[in-house]
């Protein structure tokens, strides 16, 4: 590939990445990439507006009900479906090669 291109993708994968605002837990990630600079100051401030409304409305649901025991807990879960499934095909794999 090109210097050049390598260097083009290099620099918009830089903005990419500086123009990206956390979000949190049930609140996705921002990215303001392509907000004209006149409105990303009001979205950022929606964006963080949305992250304090999100944690008040966990804060009112009862603990059994609240995306930390209900989402992820089922990711925690599927991770270790995941580990237990590879290290079983992993084995299964290393039986066959013997």
């Amino acid at each position: 590939m090109n210097i050049f291109i390598r260097y083009f993708v290099f620099l918009i994968l830089i903005r990419k990445m500086n123009n990206i605002i956390k979000g949190y837990k049930g609140i996705m990630d921002l990215d303001i990439s392509y907000i004209p600079e006149i409105h990303k100051k009001n979205i950022i401030e929606q964006h963080y507006k949305d992250i304090e409304d999100y944690k008040k409305y966990q804060n009112s649901l009862s603990p059994k009900n609240r995306y930390e025991n209900t989402i992820v807990e089922i990711q925690k879960k599927n991770k270790k479906s995941e580990e237990i499934i590879k290290k079983r095909l992993k084995k299964e794999q290393n039986d066959i090669y013997k």
